[in-house]
């Protein structure tokens, strides 16, 4: 059972300076308006502003202006998204995703994700659950904020469909053993033994797709087996399942 969670975000930057520490400034002797680096901000003679940043996890730094008496107008940026996101579908699963879709910006942007994910692109996938931290910049403005990854409340183990045959022939029909809900849990093993009791094939993170994660009626060299009758031992999510499968060429 395939239960994805699709969430959609709107973000922008708002008036935003950066300084470290936090420090008072009066931007000027006569009330205006002025066009800062972070985007456009209304102020009354002598007001006091107070600029600060957190948490500090260079380039996390989220910027916060705070004003006195007249509250700042939204930042004059150009850089804008959309995060587009959906949780992980079973328990125990590290299939959630995140994209940014980037709705404008005022040069290229480079993207940065906390908790590294091994790359600085706008969309991640195999997540599992928690909270992931990313950072835009376009050269000019900065886009700070997180997404959460939830997990669902579907047991994917209990959902598990085991076929009893398998035809590889080269014909792509049945040539591989297919697991209906297996690619949804992590952690998971197969073990394949014949009518002996001797093992032939093993795997862990069985996927269906990926060679040497998914049976396609050989042993652990790549030989090709006689047909028979083979025997299946799975764990996954704490689970053991156990039965037959029968090869035929």
């Amino acid at each position: 059972m395939l239960c994805l969670l699709m969430l959609f975000v709107h973000l922008t930057t708002m008036a935003q300076v950066q300084n470290n520490p936090p420090m008072r400034q009066v931007l000027s002797s006569g009330g205006a308006s002025a066009v800062l680096p972070w985007g456009s901000i209304d102020y009354t003679v002598g007001e006091i502003m107070v600029w600060t940043y957190a948490p500090g996890t260079t380039p996390l730094n989220v910027k916060v202006l705070t004003q006195g008496f007249q509250q700042p107008n939204t930042a004059n940026s150009s850089l804008d998204a959309n995060v587009i996101f959906a949780n992980a579908s079973c328990i125990g699963a590290n299939n959630g995703s995140a994209s940014l879709n980037l709705l404008s910006a005022t040069g290229p942007v480079t993207y940065y994700w906390l908790p590294p994910l091994g790359d600085s692109t706008a969309n991640v996938a195999n997540l599992a659950p928690g909270v992931y931290y990313f950072h835009m910049d376009d050269g000019n403005f900065t886009l700070d904020d997180s997404v959460v990854i939830g997990e669902t409340q579907v047991d994917c183990a209990d959902s598990l469909h085991f076929y009893h045959g398998i035809t590889p022939n080269g014909d792509n029909n049945n040539d591989a053993w297919i697991i209906d809900g297996i690619a949804f849990i992590k952690d998971n093993s197969v073990t394949i033994f014949n009518r002996w009791g001797d093992l032939v094939w093993k795997a862990t993170d069985y996927d269906n797709v990926t060679d040497g994660k998914v049976w396609k009626g050989t042993n652990s060299k790549g030989g090709e087996l006689p047909d028979a009758t083979y025997f299946y031992v799975v764990e996954a999510n704490g689970k053991t399942y156990k039965g037959w499968v029968e090869l035929t060429h």
